[in-house]
């Protein structure tokens, strides 16, 4: 009926959800208190794999659920179709039951002690303020979260060596404070996230005529493990959004884009033109961005760029909060942007 494995202990619903058997099995699961606390169990999974139920049935078992609080543990459902997982979210929305895609994610979330630290992880759902909620816990967790901006870039990242992929997934917190504050962005900048991606994109192309893209994105504190030759560029912002954006570039691309830029050679040490040109870019895209954001009533003004040759004095600019971090590349070469409060 049950089994308890890396902390956690899952029990596979088999056959059809009858009430009798429903309550046979959760009133059995409540009373194994003695056994929770002494094998140190850190949740409670229910899994759908093998469960046979309509939407009357799948009520009655979330109703009857309520009583394996008793446990004092966490309670979860797993393995349930898309289709499931809709009625699922609305049957749950005033309770403290998680909804996880896999008895995996809710041992990430439950037992995170009992996987490595360094966790490269993928998420993805339709809304913000769940995903939000998840990047918070892993993010405190140490782990590295990119975020997904489409079902589509979920599908792919599929394929890229993530070591856990996380989607369909609601943590249900009973908590009045907003997951987003945790970054100290808005949920509206966090919102506009693509447009300041995309629009970095369009500029680099447009104007160095090489191939730009974003490679991936997630919610960090500053990597400060970078090397120490990089060229970077910061600006302020407020308005309806407010936050800063940050543009680094190792100097070896940062050359790159500006000989293709400009057309001429750029020395490895002339340190005031490569600030020049990074500065300019910076300029480019959130002026850029600053229109596409106008056209959606949200008005925003940029300060004027600082630039920096060492990652200390732009710390000393930016801080140490979580911000997003988004991966991107140039012709093949890495380059970075940063978004923070």
């Amino acid at each position: 009926m049950y089994q308890i494995v890396n902390e956690i202990m899952v029990v596979n619903y088999v056959g059809h959800m009858k009430e009798q058997k429903t309550t046979m099995l959760i009133n059995t699961i409540a009373s194994l208190k003695d056994t929770v606390q002494n094998r140190r169990v850190k949740g409670v999974v229910f899994s759908l794999k093998s469960a046979i139920y309509d939407l009357k049935e799948l009520a009655f078992f979330i109703n009857r659920l309520k009583l394996v609080g008793s446990l004092s543990i966490p309670i979860a459902i797993s393995d349930y179709s898309a289709k499931t997982f809709q009625a699922l979210k609305a049957l749950t929305k005033e309770t403290a039951i998680k909804l996880f895609k896999t008895p995996q994610a809710a041992q990430l979330f439950f037992a995170p002690k009992t996987f490595k630290g360094d966790l490269s992880i993928l998420v993805y759902d339709e809304e913000e303020s769940s995903v939000d909620d998840i990047c918070k816990i892993l993010v405190s967790q140490g782990y590295r979260v990119h975020r997904a901006r489409s079902k589509e870039e979920f599908e792919e990242g599929i394929d890229e060596g993530y070591d856990i992929t996380i989607t369909q997934c609601r943590l249900n917190l009973n908590s009045n404070k907003p997951a987003v504050a945790q970054l100290g962005l808005s949920r509206v900048l966090i919102q506009n996230l693509p447009l300041f991606m995309d629009t970095a994109v369009e500029t680099l192309v447009s104007f160095t005529g090489m191939e730009a893209k974003k490679k991936a994105h997630e919610v960090r504190p500053f990597e400060t493990k970078l090397g120490l030759d990089v060229i970077t560029a910061m600006m302020k912002f407020k308005g309806d959004l407010s936050g800063r954006f940050v543009l680094i570039f190792p100097r070896e691309v940062a050359i790159l884009a500006l000989e293709a830029m400009l057309g001429e050679s750029v020395a490895m040490n002339d340190n005031a033109a490569i600030m020049d040109g990074v500065g300019e870019l910076c300029n480019v895209i959130t002026g850029s961005s600053k229109t596409k954001l106008s056209r959606k009533n949200i008005k925003v003004i940029f300060d004027l760029p600082k630039t920096f040759t060492a990652i200390g004095p732009l710390i000393a600019n930016i801080g140490d909060d979580n911000g997003i971090w988004i991966d991107m590349q140039l012709d093949g070469n890495p380059f970075y942007m940063f978004i923070t409060k």
